[in-house]
């Protein structure tokens, strides 16, 4: 439900889950593809198979992109533009490791036309176009690894891994059937140089603590990446220091019956700042005689889009709409929170929270 209704998370969950199964289906339309140029095949698996597996998948890879790109531009996290994802190297947002993502995209939508119009063009046109295909590849991988929010996450690693160790098991694959020689060694001192060098180079560069600064990413949005990429260890207590700070809110409030038979009110807020963009706010008890709410228990969140509940507690005071709560990280800080809010009869919520530290 918080995820809903905040809107911008969703997108950016959705928006790194898209990237993530691209880079699986191209790396699968890759290795395909080479199967297919090497005339890879047996009984229960024709060529003709192989190659409409290909066909299939390298769409299916397009559909995904799509999305991704669309949740890229719609999230205001960002501030990622249509032009950004199009246009290599122009956003403000990591424009290096962006402007990758684009080219490679640009590159994957090329061939993808030339494909369809593969009569018209003629063989050798399209087979020269396909080599980009090579080329799209390993752009896409220095795109997830560079922008995305998940790169020091054990799983994103393990996948990029995957799909580096299958290409280059394709690849080799494809050299023992055979070849120019001058050509058979470029691919093979390529297909193991390129992947050294990135072994190399992920400590100093995205595995760093400091990369998000270096990657380009505005100053503004450098609080909410630093407490994603921190998310998974908060238990540990690191966690950012939140300063104080007054924003506008806005977001949804929802009622419903709990089992006991009280009422709990859960409204879900999304704030207008980096460093704390959540705030959640949960109010169970009794109904009154004039439609509110008498509260006997509650519980009051606020964090990141990557963990929304990065401070924990309870509010303290519930005067109609101006609700009073306080929060506390496992790194140890503790912030108070006074939220003045205006409900309408469909269901949403404006106003203002006032954040002030503690400890």
């Amino acid at each position: 439900m918080v995820l809903a209704a905040a809107g911008p998370s969703a997108l950016w969950y959705l928006t790194r889950a898209t990237g993530a199964v691209t880079l699986l289906l191209l790396t699968a339309s890759l290795v395909l593809g080479i199967a297919n140029i090497g005339r890879v095949q047996s009984a229960r698996w024709p060529r003709f198979v192989i190659e409409g597996v290909h066909r299939n998948v390298s769409l299916l890879a397009i559909a995904v992109l799509a999305v991704h790109i669309a949740t890229s531009v719609l999230d205001p996290f960002a501030g990622i533009h249509l032009i950004d994802a199009a246009v290599p190297f122009v956003g403000s947002y990591r424009p290096l490791w962006l402007g990758l993502g684009a080219f490679a995209s640009d590159l994957l939508l090329a061939i993808a036309i030339t494909s369809m119009i593969r009569r018209r063009l003629g063989h050798a046109v399209w087979r020269a176009t396909h080599w980009l295909a090579y080329l799209c590849w390993p752009v896409a991988v220095l795109h997830t690894v560079g922008t995305g929010s998940d790169v020091k996450q054990l799983w994103l690693q393990a996948l990029t891994a995957a799909c580096v160790i299958a290409v280059i098991v394709a690849v080799w694959a494809r050299l023992g059937l055979g070849g120019p020689r001058a050509l058979r060694g470029t691919a093979f001192a390529a297909s193991v140089a390129l992947p050294a060098a990135l072994v190399i180079w992920l400590p100093s560069g995205p595995l760093a603590s400091d990369w998000a600064k270096r990657a380009g990413t505005p100053a503004s949005a450098l609080p909410a990446v630093s407490g994603s990429t921190t998310s998974s260890s908060a238990g540990s207590g690191a966690t950012s220091t939140i300063n104080a700070f007054d924003a506008a809110v806005s977001g949804t409030v929802r009622q419903s019956e709990t089992a006991g038979g009280q009422v709990s009110v859960d409204i879900a807020l999304s704030v207008a700042n980096a460093e704390l963009p959540s705030v959640t706010l949960v109010v169970i008890g009794n109904e009154d005689g004039g439609g509110g709410v008498a509260m006997t228990s509650s519980s009051a969140s606020a964090g990141t889009a990557a963990d929304p509940q990065l401070f924990t507690g309870a509010i303290t005071s519930l005067q109609g709409t101006a609700i009073a709560a306080r929060v506390s990280s496992s790194g140890g800080q503790t912030l108070d929170l006074a939220v003045s809010l205006t409900l309408s009869d469909t269901g949403t919520a404006s106003g203002t929270v006032q954040v002030t530290p503690t400890q």
